[in-house]
């Protein structure tokens, strides 16, 4: 089962939260290089947990870019899906 799989369509939910597990902060620190995957773990080492649109903000790349490489990341075990947050009332 692929991670897209658990939310039943193919796009990311726009309040879907991730963040670096210590396998990804790990390979960041051994030298991702510089491809939009390195860009997506950068940004969440630096901003902690954050949702597509925080990541493509802090690293430059498209939504697109990052809900395509988002998914690569949480399956190599490099990110974590934490959760889609509940709007607050």
């Amino acid at each position: 089962m692929g991670f897209l799989d658990r939310f039943g369509k193919k796009s990311i939910p726009a309040n879907a939260t991730f963040r670096t597990t210590q396998i990804g902060t790990a390979k960041l620190q051994d030298g991702f290089g510089g491809d939009a995957k390195s860009q997506i773990l950068c940004a969440l080492e630096a901003q902690g947990s954050s949702t597509v649109a925080e990541i493509s903000a802090a690293s430059g790349l498209s939504r697109s870019q990052v809900e395509k490489n988002i998914a690569a990341l949480v399956e190599g075990g490099y990110v974590q899906y934490v959760s889609a947050q509940t709007p607050e009332m």
